[in-house]
């Protein structure tokens, strides 16, 4: 066997899923099927799969069943929406394999080339007014070009039922919850285009030229366009009232619903909510009236 780590929960995977050595054996067998030479692995900031560096490459290796995943779904989507986002001109990682191999466990794999950059999360902390309105109007841009109808591409979700059945909700006040819950049930959710999902401050690189480069595609779903705002506003932004008013097309009270609208949709909100009021160092939001108010506050201050 070429993996000999044991995997039976999600806890298991996450003490290994980051170790060089337990997948190079795996990593190198990957790439010697698939006619590429094999420079060893390095580390790349941490998500949910084993990601490394190996060369001009990046190798994904998906957490496999037997973790708690059901990788064949990720890895069917990330495969299909990185090869469309190459055909339609946005900057991604080009895709050069992927496969699956079976081992100890079966494993999904994708190889794209890698691409050099600094992550945006801290490259905006530096970045100066000019070259933030830049980056926005380049983000705008490209969400453009990304949120188009693509039904046949990736398999729909169902997103209410997502919502409302959605376990991360319970770190949240029962209050917050409800009113989340209610509010999710009142959206038309049938206009849908693609979205990445997943749009942080570690899931697009700043290049030398300042042009920004989408990776990680694991999170792509069929959605409302506005599904996107809950990760760029919580996980990007940092709702920083700087970066709020240069996105907002719209008046400020109806962006601000958008983003209320897409937290209490998104897979992630509830983590969004209960994160933002973490590093902010205060209670966490008991009812989305404080959202309001928050966001709100962020916009029309000029602090």
């Amino acid at each position: 066997m070429l993996f000999n780590e044991p995997i039976h929960n999600w806890s298991e995977w996450g003490a290994i899923f980051q170790s060089t050595k337990a997948f190079t054996p795996l990593a190198k067998e990957i790439f010697r099927r698939e006619g590429l030479a094999f420079p060893g692995l390095e580390n790349l900031t941490p998500g949910t799969n084993a990601v490394f560096r190996a060369g001009d490459y990046v190798v994904k290796i998906f957490a496999p069943r037997e973790s708690g995943m059901e990788p064949q779904l990720d890895y069917s989507n990330e495969s299909a929406v990185c090869g469309a986002l190459t055909r339609w001109g946005i900057s991604t990682p080009r895709l050069v394999a992927h496969g699956m191999i079976q081992d100890t466990y079966l494993f999904y794999y994708l190889v794209t080339e890698y691409c050099p950059g600094e992550e945006a999360g801290q490259w905006l902390e530096n970045a100066d007014p000019g070259q933030l309105e830049g980056f926005i109007q380049q983000l705008k841009g490209l969400l453009q070009t990304l949120h188009r109808p693509a039904q046949g591409l990736i398999p729909p979700v169902d997103l209410l039922g997502q919502a409302l059945e959605n376990p991360r909700l319970e770190r949240l006040p029962i209050s917050l919850r409800d009113e989340m819950a209610e509010r999710a049930a009142r959206l038309n959710l049938a206009d849908t285009v693609l979205v990445h999902g997943d749009l942080t401050g570690e899931n697009i690189l700043i290049g030398a030229d300042n042009q920004p480069t989408i990776i990680d595609c694991a999170d792509a779903c069929l959605a409302p366009w506005w599904y996107e705002l809950a990760p760029l506003v919580f996980e990007l932004f940092h709702c920083r009232g700087d970066l709020l008013r240069l996105f907002a097309d719209t008046d400020t009270e109806a962006f601000v619903e958008q983003v209320m609208d897409a937290v209490c949709i998104h897979d992630f909100g509830a983590n969004m909510l209960w994160d933002t009021a973490v590093r902010e160092g205060v209670p966490c939001f008991s009812h989305l009236a404080e959202v309001k108010v928050f966001f709100m506050d962020r916009m029309c201050s000029r602090t």
